[in-house]
């Protein structure tokens, strides 16, 4: 009965380490970006590592 649910599970975990990743990296979080971490679901983590911090100042 579990398994039904697994990639959905899978998807909103890594939704939120995307989150996670990008508030620790400093990265802003846009409409475009929160709708691609949205339809690559696990496959976005990459794409959050690889993303340019904001430089301020």
């Amino acid at each position: 009965m579990m398994t039904e649910y697994l990639p959905a599970l899978i998807w909103s975990l890594s939704a939120f380490a995307c989150l996670f990743i990008a508030k620790r990296r400093a990265l802003r979080i846009t409409a475009i970006r929160a709708v691609l971490v949205t339809f690559l679901g696990p496959f976005a983590i990459p794409f959050v590592l690889a993303a340019r911090p904001e430089v301020h100042g």
